[in-house]
């Protein structure tokens, strides 16, 4: 394939892939590691990146790919990056090691400093909600077609939040009790964002 922007299915179908190397591990026992910043790390986020990793380079091999999990790229060389691909391979790792199903595979093309499309597949229940900038957003569950979403169009109280299961703080407290009557709703990983868009939550 040219240099072109790929189809955004063939990212749900690379999305899907790394979430089935991801269920096998899940499925199974496994280890947990700690990386430098004393963040866990699972088996199942380095099978993910390596699927993730050779998939894209295969799609679009001259579009660098930046993930998670990847060796450590210095600044002064990222900086000049046009157009790559931003890769989480498994968000919520803490949520995979309690096996409360509530993580992802993220992968998103950015061209200029914005993301032009994106993928966000849940291994677990098989849904992956995907997007472009030119076609809009949707949600493809299981097998079936997809169906476009958007977020709500109006929000009154009370106010649905999502908020993180894992990293809930006094500043996310703060800005609740501002908000007036609401309901919190909490959450792993990337699934938040994809609640908001899917009209089931107002703020993240």
């Amino acid at each position: 394939m040219t240099d072109s922007r790929p189809e955004i299915l063939e990212l749900v179908r690379i999305a899907r892939e790394a979430g089935e190397a991801i269920l096998g591990i899940y499925n199974a026992d496994f280890s947990v590691m700690e990386k430098e910043d004393r963040s866990p790390l699972t088996e199942a986020d380095l099978a993910s990146h390596r699927i993730i990793k050779q998939r894209l380079q295969e799609l679009v091999p001259h579009v660098p790919v930046l993930s998670e999990e990847s060796a450590v790229i210095p600044f002064e060389q990222r900086t000049h990056w046009k157009r790559y691909w931003l890769v989480d391979p498994l968000d919520g790792t803490k949520e995979f090691i309690k096996r409360n199903g509530e993580f992802t595979v993220n992968i998103a093309l950015i061209e200029d400093g914005a993301a032009v499309m994106g993928v966000v597949h849940v291994p677990v229940s098989g849904a992956t909600y995907f997007g472009s900038r030119d076609q809009g957003a949707f949600l493809k569950e299981g097998d079936k077609a997809p169906r476009a979403i958007h977020a709500s169009a109006t929000a009154r109280p009370p106010y649905r939040v999502v908020g993180s299961r894992s990293h809930a703080g006094e500043s996310l407290q703060r800005f609740l009790d501002k908000l007036g009557d609401h309901e919190i709703v909490p959450m792993g990983s990337s699934l938040k964002l994809c609640l908001v868009a899917e009209g089931k939550a107002v703020i993240y």
